[in-house]
């Protein structure tokens, strides 16, 4: 949505399923569509900075974000669009047009990368919060979430952004401090309890690889989410994605859908599955997202590879 940030969409306990479009995550470099900016204002207060905006999207739009220093809040205020695919580092975050009011969070250092099909003109909030001001704290990525205090907040602030009167200004301050809070209090991750010290607290050890890897392996036909992944190994899914990259040299979602594709691969030269059953015994949605998947991955389609066995 703009400058450092283009949007995002993200949901509570995000789930390592497939996105029904190719979307790839934004590298910082290739080029992104045209953006029709109608209007925008900019207020700072208290080191966050909120950026009001209405954006005209005649097209489909390639939206992107990043920031290493400051996490990105984005609230949908008002406009109708169609669709929208929403991709982060850790794979893809569900789909769907946005409502008034939803809200998405994006951690700061996270990638996401979205393409949005357009409408109506489209105004939105986006709110970039420094890490400082949630105590350093690590915020869980949300897409289309349902939050009506942040909306109102954001809201109010917008009402009273054009004033310059004291009460005005007091107002102004007052609605940034209780957004802060808020956000501190009710989008930080959830540190589990630790059940032990030493290095299964910052990287996985031996053992707790073979854990995850077992319960990948067993579970390959059903939703896996990061938070199972990360309560394997007693940490913060922030942290868990961060180890896991550095003991798998891949995401949680790439590692996930190679296994998936290389157990579809054995299922269909060793069995006589068709392949609708094999797309849901490797957890894909629909057999249209399988072949996608696989193709993508594999240089062919299912029954290709099936008949050059």
């Amino acid at each position: 949505m703009g400058s450092s940030a283009e949007i995002a969409r993200g949901v509570r306990g995000a789930t390592l399923g497939f996105p029904a479009v190719p979307l790839n995550i934004w590298d910082g470099e290739r080029a992104l569509t045209p953006r029709v900016v109608l209007a925008q204002h900019e207020i700072a207060s208290r080191g966050l900075r909120f950026r009001f905006a209405t954006e005209q999207i005649d097209a489909e739009t390639d939206w992107c974000c990043f920031d290493d220093s400051r996490h990105l809040i984005y609230v949908h205020r008002q406009g109708a669009v169609r669709s929208m695919e929403t991709m982060l580092d850790w794979g893809p975050m569900g789909s769907g047009p946005p409502r008034v009011g939803d809200v998405w969070v994006v951690p700061a250092g996270q990638r996401c990368a979205t393409v949005v099909q357009g409408g109506e003109p489209a105004a939105y909030c986006e709110i970039a919060i420094p890490l400082r001001a949630v105590g350093n704290d690590t915020l869980m990525p949300r897409a289309r979430s349902r939050d009506p205090l942040l909306y109102h907040l954001t809201d109010r602030l917008f009402n009273v952004a054009g004033r310059d009167d004291a009460m005005a200004w007091l107002l102004k301050d007052s609605l940034v401090e209780a957004l802060r809070l808020h956000v501190a209090d009710t989008c930080t991750a959830i540190r589990p309890p630790r059940r032990r010290r030493g290095p299964g607290r910052d990287a996985l050890d031996p053992a707790v690889r073979t854990l995850i890897v077992e319960y990948l392996e067993d579970a390959l036909d059903a939703d896996i989410t990061l938070e199972a992944l990360a309560d394997l190994a007693n940490m913060t899914v922030s942290r868990f994605i961060k180890a896991f990259a550095a003991a798998f040299h891949t995401t949680p979602y790439q590692y996930l859908l190679d296994r998936r594709i290389d157990r579809a691969k054995s299922l269909l030269v060793t069995t006589s599955r068709t392949i609708g059953e094999i797309s849901v015994a490797v957890g894909f949605s629909t057999p249209n997202h399988f072949a996608t998947a696989f193709k993508r991955r594999v240089g062919m389609s299912p029954s290709r590879y099936r008949n050059n066995a």
